[in-house]
């Protein structure tokens, strides 16, 4: 299963290419909200610039997952696109602010956006916050064995820049304010990729899907029980197991920590669990740098960064790993494989 094509919108980019760069070179977008925390000062969060405010919580949703779809087929003509399946990650039904009433209409409302029609029955949406954009990844890999299926579009859309979101973070400690640097900055991003069976016949670079895995953990980031990193291991090592390497052949992680020191535990737990050679470092991209914590998005812009860090060829190697791990406890793996030549 190869990634043909992906798109993307975020705080430091309105198209993969640009978001792409400005995070290469070290750049955020980090900036004061209209919010202001408990103290009365302002909450920094990371916003995609250039959309109007005014639009309601749903719009500005559909905005954004629009403006990356385009960024993603704009030099593809699929026919017919009703054989093409599309899957939405959306934040967990749980999560205030997270707009769970999109669940039923977002897949028709991007259809009578763009007029058109993606496939009628295996379309769907996927409420799993982080974890969601490669839950997608397990059923497409699944349909496009069916040769009547010739691509899937998986995509993610997510924001934290909203009031209730906020104070959500708040009141569970979250938050990153001046009385909490352990906490999370609210961003907001969309991204799609495209999959396909095989890369394009003219393509030097393929890159590929070679593993996928999936655990829970128990000791989740609201939980008070002490963390393991089991659940992120499970992962972890079912798509290694999957990709037939070791932890110590992955060239560079991605992941979707988002600065509180739970993610980095986490992380170190698992190496500590699965490293089996002795490396000399590891390197970790964490997205939330530029763009804030960017919820059911994060795994989509992930496969993003990784792909045109490849096409571009300053990836570390030819091997990377993905990191999600879901509020509520879902942790995901994937891995990608960089075939051809730069």
């Amino acid at each position: 299963m190869y990634i043909t094509a992906t798109g993307m919108v975020c705080s430091v980019g309105l198209n993969a290419a640009a978001a792409c760069a400005a995070m290469r070179a070290g750049i955020a977008n980090f900036a004061e909200l209209p919010y202001h925390d408990n103290q009365g000062e302002p909450i920094i969060g990371a916003m995609v610039p250039g959309l109007t405010r005014t639009f309601k919580r749903e719009e500005h949703l559909i905005e954004m997952l629009a403006m990356a779809l385009v960024d993603c087929l704009q030099n593809k003509t699929l026919e017919p696109s009703s054989n093409i399946p599309l899957f939405v990650s959306l934040a967990e039904p749980e999560r205030p602010g997270g707009c769970a009433v999109l669940a039923d209409s977002i897949i028709g409302r991007l259809q009578n956006k763009f007029n058109i029609n993606f496939h009628p029955d295996l379309s769907q949406t996927i409420q799993k916050g982080h974890t969601g954009g490669f839950d997608a990844l397990r059923t497409a890999r699944k349909l496009l064995q069916d040769t009547r299926i010739p691509a899937c579009l998986i995509c993610g859309v997510d924001s934290y820049i909203n009031a209730s979101s906020m104070l959500w973070l708040d009141q569970h400690w979250r938050l990153k304010t001046d009385e909490n640097s352990d906490g999370v900055i609210p961003g907001e991003a969309a991204a799609a990729v495209l999959l396909q069976r095989q890369a394009e016949p003219d393509s030097k670079i393929g890159v590929r899907i070679t593993g996928l895995g999936f655990g829970y953990e128990k000791a989740n980031v609201l939980s008070e029980e002490p963390l393991l990193g089991l659940g992120l291991t499970d992962a972890a090592r079912s798509a290694l197991a999957e990709a037939g390497i070791k932890m110590h052949e992955i060239d560079f992680r991605i992941s979707d920590v988002t600065g509180e020191s739970y993610g980095f535990k986490e992380q170190a737990l698992v190496l500590s669990r699965l490293m089996r050679a002795r490396r000399d470092e590891l390197p970790i991209w964490q997205c939330a740098e530029a763009i804030g914590d960017c919820g059911a998005a994060a795994g989509v812009c992930q496969i993003v960064i990784a792909r045109e860090s490849f096409i571009k060829g300053y990836a570390p190697g030819d091997h990377a790993a993905c990191f999600t791990s879901a509020v509520l406890g879902n942790r995901a793996v994937v891995l990608l494989r960089r075939k051809g030549s730069r």
